[in-house]
């Protein structure tokens, strides 16, 4: 606000992973921790960013979510319920913000090459003695396209959303994948 005067996009990518554990054994805190974090952290930015949208006169809000949402994996409950969350608080909002012309859709991005995933190929071979390359023919027979997207595919996602060119879409997902989950 302080240097353009006003407010046209709002894009939310904070997220925080799930510590990991089958439900029946988790400790709800943990869960409560990622709902914190992963839906209550973006409907706060949300909340506080919608006077400067509304005096804006339209605008677009941008959730990137996750593939888990799609695609539930065992152990990662925490984070793909808030991800879920997330994905409905969403949907509520393009309804209720729509007719003030704030679009909200959310990019639900599965693998994306880069620093993470590095790391966690990179421990997945270190504990179980895949290497890293084997662990990326593994995930990319699973995609149609046979690579892993780049942050900058979902970047581009994400820009889509934020421009005209989706100016009557809201309430809408866009799956950067390479096609390893239809919806």
């Amino acid at each position: 606000m302080d240097t353009y005067g006003r407010l046209d996009v709002l894009v939310h990518n904070a997220a925080s992973p799930d510590r990991g554990g089958r439900f029946a054994t988790v400790d709800l805190a943990e869960w409560r921790r990622l709902m914190d974090v992963n839906l209550f952290g973006a409907l706060t930015l949300t909340h506080s960013a919608i006077p400067a949208l509304r005096d804006a006169g339209a605008g677009s809000i941008v959730f990137v979510n996750s593939m888990i949402v799609r695609a539930v994996q065992p152990n990662l409950g925490g984070y793909a319920t808030s991800k879920a969350a997330l994905m409905s608080a969403a949907h509520v909002l393009a309804r209720e913000l729509g007719p003030d012309q704030i679009r909200v859709n959310s990019v639900v991005p599965g693998w994306l090459w880069g620093p993470s995933v590095e790391r966690v190929l990179r421990r997945r071979a270190r504990d179980q003695g895949r290497s890293v390359e084997e662990q990326v023919a593994e995930i990319t027979a699973r995609i149609p396209l046979g690579v892993i997207p780049s942050s900058d595919d979902a970047a581009n996602a994400v820009v889509f959303f934020a421009s005209d060119l989706s100016s009557v879409i809201t309430g809408q997902s866009l799956d950067v994948n390479g096609g390893e989950v239809f919806h």
